[in-house]
């Protein structure tokens, strides 16, 4: 059942109507950010064990139920089993909470009694292909061996594909905290300190700032900006130095996704060219962004973009969909053909390696009915970031 309050961030009424009519006969989530939206619930344990999964089921006709540790379920339904724990700060607005004990199976019991209990003992269900344990899949299959399993990421990354103003809110204040942060971070540097030093940096001001936990933390300076997903090492900045920061930070759920670039000290001609080009070429890019327009569509122009400014491409994908994964669909790369959707919450992301390091620009942008808004781009003329020490 759904509380009287109604969720904070999710559409119910489009999730209610896409589900009845994807021909599933429900839906069972169990990826933490599918959970999450499902629910009015997401909390960083959900990721910590598998072994205590958090899965929502929610059904083509009927009202959703939540399966959640025992713990965590008899505190929700007031229960009088766990009086010395703390009432949590936020809890789900689906009202029929199952909990289920112990690491082992029983969680597929709590989740086959639901199903029971409404009636969905045959036809096919909805699953998470990409992150559905398969001993649980094949133990739900034991106890009702009626249904027939199919993948449901297509269904649950259009459910979340469109977002509400709420959403649109703190997607916005996570991604500007994110990129206000490294800017102001990346000013300061300056030769002998090293890139672990950077970061503790950075990570404490993105507490200090408001980030509930961080997603990824992606920084490298001189060659090693050049890698693809170079994590902080000891290595000691020089003067003239490239750094390459691609940071993301979660709030209540919602993750940011920014790029940044920075040099120690001043930065040579030819490195503001390149950045220039690039930066050009992104602009681009988003002013391509709107409703209709294919992932496909994208990519090819931004290669254009690149041939065009004499830049060879040296990158992948250009941009993907973001909110509380990621990496939503759809993916900006040539052999993507999804449409871009209005509502939509987008990352469009260029870079570009060379023989000393790596360029990277990445922005959030919102779909309207006019085009795409880029939403953390604060200077119209953007600027490689030279530290002043």
């Amino acid at each position: 059942m759904l509380s009287a309050v109604r969720p904070k961030y999710a559409d119910v009424d489009r999730i209610e109507k896409l589900i009845g009519a994807s021909g599933f006969a429900a839906v069972i989530a169990a990826w933490p950010e599918n959970v999450g939206y499902l629910s009015g619930f997401y909390h960083p344990d959900m990721w910590v064990n598998w072994e205590r999964m958090h899965v929502v089921v929610w059904p083509a006709h009927g009202q959703p139920a939540y399966v959640v540790p025992r713990m965590r379920a008899d505190l929700w339904n007031e229960a009088d089993t766990v009086p010395f724990i703390t009432a949590e700060d936020s809890r789900p607005f689906i009202t029929d909470i199952r909990g289920y004990d112990g690491e082992a199976l029983d969680m597929v019991r709590a989740v086959a009694d639901v199903l029971s209990d409404r009636g969905v003992t045959e036809g096919t269900v909805a699953v998470e292909f990409r992150s559905l344990p398969v001993k649980v899949s094949m133990e739900l299959s034991r106890l009702l061996p009626g249904l027939i399993h199919e993948d449901g990421w297509p269904l649950l990354n259009q459910l979340r594909q469109v977002k509400t103003s709420a959403e649109l809110e703190v997607m916005t204040r996570a991604n500007r905290l994110t990129a206000d942060v490294l800017e102001r971070a990346l000013g300061t540097v300056r030769a002998g300190q090293t890139e672990r030093e950077i970061s503790a940096r950075l990570a404490s001001e993105f507490f200090s700032a408001g980030a509930d936990e961080l997603s990824h933390s992606i920084l490298g300076v001189g060659p090693r900006a050049a890698s693809w997903h170079p994590w902080p090492t000891g290595l000691q900045l020089e003067e003239g130095m490239l750094i390459r920061s691609d940071w993301g930070i979660r709030m209540e759920g919602y993750t940011s996704d920014i790029a940044r670039n920075a040099v120690v000290g001043r930065a040579t001609a030819e490195q503001k060219d390149i950045f220039a080009r690039l930066s050009a070429a992104h602009d681009t890019v988003v002013a391509a962004v709107k409703p209709g327009v294919l992932a496909s569509d994208l990519a090819a122009l931004a290669r254009r973009e690149y041939a065009r400014l004499g830049l060879e491409f040296r990158w992948g994908l250009i941009g993907h969909g973001i909110g509380l994964v990621i990496h939503e669909e759809p993916q900006l790369l040539l052999d993507v053909h999804d449409p871009i959707v209005e509502g939509m919450t987008m990352e469009i992301e260029l870079g570009y390696f060379g023989d000393n390091g790596g360029y990277h620009i990445e922005d959030l942008v919102h779909v309207t009915a006019n085009g795409a808004v880029n939403l953390t781009q604060a200077d119209p003329n953007r600027r490689l970031i030279e530290s002043e020490g």
